[in-house]
Formats: C-alpha cells, structure tokens, sequence
C-alpha cells in the first residue's frame, strides 16, 4: 500500500490531473451502477407489491361486504341419496362432475376433473351446512392453475 502514494508522487502534473480525473469517473460509476440503480429498482418492486397488496385489500374489502349483505345460511340437511345431494350442490356451484360412485348407504365419491382451488374448497366448505362431511378430499394440480378434486362425502348424523 505504501507503493501507491509513492508511484502518485512521481507523476507529472498532466499525469496526476488524468489519474484524478479517471478515478471520479470510475467512482460516479461505482455510485451509479452499485448504489443508485439498486435503489431505484428497490423501490420500483416495492411500488409494485404495493399496488398488488392494496388490489388484493380491495377485493378482500369486496367479499367481506358481500359476506355481510349475504343472507344468513341455514343448515338444513338434504333428503336423499349422499351422491345426489354431492351432485346437485357440485353442479350447482358450476362444477362438471365426471364421476358420482355411491359407497354403500351413507357415502358416496365425487370426483370433479377440473375446478379453480378456490372455488372448490369454498364448495367443499358449504358441504357441512347441507348435512355431510368430508372423509377424503384428494386435491391435484395441474399446470393451468386448475385442480382435479376426488372427495369422498358421508352423511352426518341428524
């Protein structure tokens, strides 16, 4: 290191004027490229997790006051077939039912080839209000953003 101040010494003036000069470029550069830029781009991302934060408060707000505005739920259990009521409340939720297998009086096996996860754990979740439960859910998914859902229903007790 003390080769340095050594070696700037015996430069000539124009020399030394030229050494000063490149070391201000090369530490606006230093600046620019290692600090500034990192900060804009910082910033730039955080703008955009705020717009898509606020966009998803926005849609939560939304549903929470369509929830309030909702009409209470009653849970009144359906009469019929365990498989046919899965059926009618699947199709009902818009899902196509590719395959509705009774499993002795009580149960039955729906499977739904292709539905948005959201609206099918939302519909596997209004299930217990028409008097069933869930004894194996087997959700799959697929490159689409879909998932293929195999649930396998019992009735509750009354």
């Amino acid at each position: 290191m003390g080769r340095v101040p050594v070696w700037y010494i015996g430069l000539t003036s124009r020399e030394r004027w030229l050494v000063n000069v490149a070391g201000c470029i090369a530490a606006f550069v230093l600046a620019v490229y290692g600090v500034i830029l990192p900060v804009g781009r910082a910033l730039d991302d955080a703008a955009v997790r705020h717009r898509e934060a606020t966009e998803r408060a926005g849609r939560i707000a939304g549903q929470l006051a369509a929830l309030k505005a909702a009409p209470p739920a009653t849970a009144t259990a359906l009469v019929g077939p365990v498989g046919q009521i899965a059926g009618a409340s699947a199709q009902e939720a818009g899902f196509v039912v590719q395959s509705n297998q009774r499993q002795g009086a009580d149960m039955a096996v729906i499977v739904i080839p292709t539905a948005r996860p959201a609206a099918a754990m939302a519909w596997i979740d209004g299930l217990s209000a028409q008097g069933l439960a869930v004894e194996q859910l087997t959700m799959t998914p697929a490159p689409d953003g879909t998932v293929s859902v195999s649930v396998t229903l019992r009735r509750v007790a009354p």
